[in-house]
């Protein structure tokens, strides 16, 4: 796959071969987590920079490897995230991945310096708030978003990194699933259930904790006294009788930027995530009432092949090896079909071989998962065999298990 060693100090020159960029060398590095490291390159052919994150030390075949994958194949239509631009596969256990180069700060070190104007504050959260929708619709959940995950630019232009990536960083485990976040910005249903369990709801509890420190200038978890990288004092807080109904004390709670903030943070934050708000469309609505201040951009409209029409909905695969493959939602009003691993992707084993429902009802067509092994979401929210089925809309965007897929009602 390579012919010569992966040359990972200041001054090498990594062949990547992605479309438009053949190799990279590398100038400083950005940063160290636990699986690899993160480096600002440069295209030599063209003099343009960018950022590399070279990740090592991973299990061949492994969940973790179709992870990385997944997050570079899988595009956020966003001007608040950090694009992918290519993922090249060094070996077994190596892989590089590529971005486009944004030149800021984090938002922690810019917190820091205690600097920022109430309208700044403003500005930079409403910009937060939209890069995470942006990531929901397309069924993107970050589970570790937190103020050195969000890069802030010298005008203050917000774009968000590591979504998808920041999920591997944890390797604990609990009784049932992966520990992926970090206190304090970590919600009591991820800690307590793993990562299986993830929707829109964990990134609103994050979101509400950097809402607080934004407004407050620390953290609620600094303000308590308890260690960052402990739960011990959050599993006491959480243990009371009766148990708080948020896991934020919001009796001293001053927000200079927005006026309903108080009331607003405490539903971010419930203890139960069934109480918090149920989209970040619903957070930016209920903070503001000026109608240009809720605007969600819309997902750009998937253009269909030359020559094929359709009657009935039409699904794509968006990722994974059966890339583009289609699948017709052949329903006559009234009708149901649960769709699974044989009709959508082959042989993914991340897709259940019955995993999802669609119905039609008077022209419209509603999903439901159909108790699979890793669940469906739809724009952000798990669905549930439990609960009522989502109304599902042209161009909306469907994960199951692994894979994206892409719903186009007929024209």
């Amino acid at each position: 796959m390579h012919d010569r060693v992966l040359q990972n100090y200041r001054g090498g020159i990594i062949p990547i071969h992605i479309p438009s960029v053949a190799e990279v060398e590398l100038l400083d590095l950005l940063g160290v987590g636990g699986f690899g490291t993160v480096w600002k390159v440069r295209n030599p052919a063209t003099g343009k920079l960018h950022v590399l994150k070279i990740i090592q030390a991973i299990k061949p075949d492994t969940v973790l490897v179709e992870r990385v994958r997944l997050e570079a194949e899988v595009s956020i239509p966003s001007k608040h995230i950090v694009p992918v631009i290519g993922l090249r596969e060094w070996d077994a256990s190596t892989f590089l991945i590529l971005f486009e180069l944004f030149e800021a700060r984090s938002l922690d070190k810019v917190l820091a310096e205690e600097t920022l104007k109430p309208e700044q504050k403003r500005h930079i959260f409403d910009q937060i708030l939209i890069g995470v929708a942006d990531a929901h619709r397309s069924n993107i959940i970050h589970r570790d978003l937190k103020p050195e995950n969000i890069l802030v630019a010298k005008d203050n232009y917000v774009k968000l990194i590591d979504f998808g990536l920041s999920k591997f960083k944890g390797k604990g485990l609990t009784l049932t699933g992966e520990v992926m976040g970090t206190p304090p910005y970590m919600s009591p249903e991820l800690l307590i259930y793993g990562s299986k369990i993830a929707d829109a709801r964990v990134d609103i509890y994050a979101l509400g904790h950097i809402l607080y420190e934004l407004a407050m200038g620390y953290t609620f978890w600094a303000k308590q006294g308890w260690i960052a990288n402990r739960f011990d004092n959050f599993v006491k807080f959480l243990g009371q009788s009766p148990q708080p109904t948020e896991c934020i004390d919001l009796s001293d709670f001053r927000c200079d930027f927005y006026q309903n903030a108080s009331a607003v943070l405490a539903r971010m934050v419930k203890t139960n995530a069934d109480d918090r708000f149920a989209s970040v469309e619903e957070v930016i609505m209920s903070l503001t009432s000026e109608p240009s201040r809720k605007t969600i951009p819309p997902l750009p409209e998937v253009e269909e092949s030359i020559g094929i029409s359709f009657n009935y909905p039409l699904l794509t695969v968006e990722s994974g090896t059966n890339r583009d493959a289609r699948t017709l939602v052949a329903l006559e009003p009234g009708e149901s079909i649960v769709l699974g691993r044989a009709d959508i992707a082959g042989n993914d084993l991340s897709i259940s071989s019955k995993h999802l429902i669609f119905t039609r009802q008077h022209g419209r067509y509603f999903v439901n998962d159909f108790r699979s092994k890793n669940g469906t979401l739809l724009r952000g929210m798990l669905l549930s065999a439990d609960a009522p089925p989502m109304e599902v809309q042209n161009n909306d965007r469907i994960k199951v298990g692994d894979i994206f897929l892409r719903f186009n009602s007929p024209v």
